[in-house]
């Protein structure tokens, strides 16, 4: 039903209008002779009464359509205050069609009449506010997002719906006449749950001094996107963790992705490899073509896969790096976007390898030391008792054939050979160390002097 208010001093003049509206929808509202300021107003039409000592000094801040009320000479200084006039007494039908008109051009007063369908189409939440940030107007889908009907949010405070943070932000925001768009705001709900909504402001057109808000509940799209950067935030930390080098390229090459230990093995920073450096500066042209060529092949692996792959990675300097490649690509729409690419630094694998092997060989020494030792100990043992024998009766010999005789001569001989043989057997006793010496073109043959002489470290073999 639409509202006129009636600002006068006379009420045979409210008793008219009303007798002059009656048969139609119209309701007519006296007001008391000191409510004169506009913003406490909420009428389709103000009827001033150009008699009231007042009515010059009257202005209106909403734009609520002001039809002046003159009986007999219209006064002066009314005519930027007044949206239409109407001399009184007049007819009802004239009154009525200038009521009328003028409810037509009011931006407030019969908005949610006059856009009950479009307000009630609108997917967003729209909400009106007045001046002071009361609730004019509500669309459906406010009341939806809100859990509120018309009754318990039209007439309230823009606070009931906002946080405190929020409300003193927009607040200010709207003081200084900024109005911010798509921000996001948390709105409290009817039943005190407070939900996430994305919010424009706007001031309405005709009326200034009043704010539009559209908005939307977004607080699941704002959880998945909480959710979705603290797992890119812990990809990306997983990533930095990682000791092996990762590297990932767009399909032209060039470098996207270069994690810490990248930098630490090629010595590159970050921001001088993406998007500035390609993988064949980083592997040389032939290898990163085998590369791409072996990760879009089935053979490697299988179709998008590289298995573990011995290469050399080159560092800032272009110093080679023996690396160990693992690859697979990245598909987005069924089609390869990008290549990632794990490095596994394998210098200090190597060197451990080549420690294991001198260490085996050492021990390999010794062992060898050992049993040669365990066997000269042996063969000294064994030999003694047949050399003793073979002395003894080399001297028994000597001893009963006459001095010049060719019994005594070979007694002689026996007796010296076995001497010098006992000296060999006593440096096989002394053994302690495998040594060889050169024999007959390239052969060698066991240094007998040299391995009784003392331990020594194995690189003195011959």
């Amino acid at each position: 039903m639409p509202e006129l208010a009636l600002i006068s001093r006379d009420p045979e003049l409210y008793q008219a209008l009303v007798a002059a509206l009656e048969t139609t929808d119209w309701s007519v509202e006296w007001l008391t002779p000191q409510i004169l300021q506009d913003g406490e107003l909420q009428h389709e039409v103000v009827a001033l009464d150009a008699a009231h000592p007042g009515a010059a000094a009257w202005k209106t801040t909403r734009g609520t359509p002001i039809l002046l009320v003159v009986e007999g000479e219209y006064p002066d200084g009314l005519d930027a205050l007044a949206s239409d006039f109407v001399v009184w007494p007049t007819r009802p039908e004239l009154l009525l069609a200038r009521l009328e008109r003028l409810r037509g051009r009011n931006p407030i007063g019969n908005l949610p009449g006059r856009y009950a369908n479009a307000f009630a189409s609108i997917t967003m939440g729209i909400v009106l506010l007045g001046r002071d940030l009361e609730i004019l107007a509500a669309n459906p889908r406010a009341f939806e997002i809100t859990g509120h009907r018309d009754d318990t949010i039209v007439s309230q405070s823009i606070g009931r719906l906002l946080s405190a943070e929020d409300l003193s932000r927009v607040r200010e925001a709207l003081a200084q006449g900024q109005y911010p768009r798509s921000t996001d705001i948390h709105l409290v709900r009817r039943d005190g749950t407070t939900i996430v909504c994305s919010a424009s402001f706007a001031p309405l057109n005709g009326a200034e001094d009043h704010t539009v808000i559209s908005f939307e509940d977004v607080s699941l799209q704002r959880q998945s996107e909480q959710e979705l950067v603290q797992t890119m935030e812990f990809l990306e930390s997983l990533i930095d963790a990682s000791v092996d080098a990762i590297i990932a390229t767009d399909m032209e090459q060039r470098v996207r992705l270069f994690n810490a230990s990248a930098a630490r093995i090629t010595g590159y920073h970050e921001s001088d490899v993406v998007g500035a450096v390609t993988l064949e500066d980083l592997l040389g042209r032939a290898t990163a073509e085998l590369v791409r060529q072996r990760v879009l092949s089935a053979e490697h692996g299988g179709t998008g896969r590289l298995e573990p792959t011995m290469l050399d990675l080159l560092d800032i300097h272009g110093s080679r790096i023996p690396v160990q490649l693992s690859a697979s690509l990245i598909y987005e729409k069924d089609a390869p976007s990008a290549i990632v690419l794990i490095f596994a630094d394998l210098r200090d694998r190597i060197r451990v390898e080549e420690r294991l092997a001198d260490a085996q060989k050492k021990l390999a020494f010794t062992e060898k030391q050992g049993v040669l030792a365990e066997l000269a100990g042996t063969a000294a043992h064994e030999l003694n008792q047949p050399l003793t024998s073979m002395m003894a009766y080399a001297e028994l010999l000597l001893r009963q054939s006459e001095p010049d005789s060719s019994a005594a001569k070979a007694a002689r001989v026996l007796i010296r050979e076995a001497e010098r043989m006992a000296e060999i057997v006593r440096k096989i006793a002394k053994i302690t160390r495998y040594e060889t010496t050169s024999y007959v073109g390239h052969q060698k043959i066991f240094d007998l002097d040299r391995a009784a002489d003392g331990p020594t470290e194995p690189e003195a073999k011959g």
